[in-house]
């Protein structure tokens, strides 16, 4: 491999494969997301364990890609993340195919990040109805003796 940076990212794409890559893995998150809503919204929480469990691995995959991505902006002379990304294009390819999937990708995660509040809405809300059932029962159950501390029927 050429031992010039900026070759590694031009020629081996692998910028741009990278950049697919997170997109794919964040069209799959954005879908998870939406699954988990509805399952909130019915209350079927039953089926959120393995849901759970697909979302952990998809955000691992984003993870270990974002690495990756910072890795070889660092190879190439460039900060991590969004600034290295906007330096990247604008001296290379502002109107390119990366272009647009970084576009794209900045998008898809702002809709996570709104996705994943809307959900985190609909689980406090789920909290509050179970402690207000809770302390009903703690407090129906306060009134009621069945049995005196020895045990017998009061």
């Amino acid at each position: 491999m050429d031992g010039n940076p900026q070759a590694i990212l031009q020629k081996g794409d692998t910028l741009a494969s990278t950049l697919r890559l997170q997109l794919e893995s964040t069209y799959l998150f954005l879908e998870l997301l939406e699954r988990e809503r509805n399952l909130l919204a019915s209350g079927s929480i039953d089926d959120l364990p393995p849901l759970v469990a697909d979302k952990d691995r998809v955000v691992s995959q984003l993870s270990r890609l974002d690495a990756q991505l910072n890795q070889l902006l660092a190879a190439a002379g460039l900060p991590g993340d969004a600034q290295g990304i906007s330096a990247w294009l604008a001296a290379n390819h502002s109107k390119s195919a990366v272009a647009r999937d970084w576009e794209e990708l900045l998008n898809l995660t702002r809709l996570a990040r709104q996705r994943n509040q809307t959900n985190a809405n609909i689980v406090s809300t789920w909290l509050q109805y179970t402690r207000q059932t809770l302390y009903a029962l703690h407090g129906a159950t306060g009134r009621i003796t069945l049995y005196d501390p020895k045990g017998q029927m009061a």
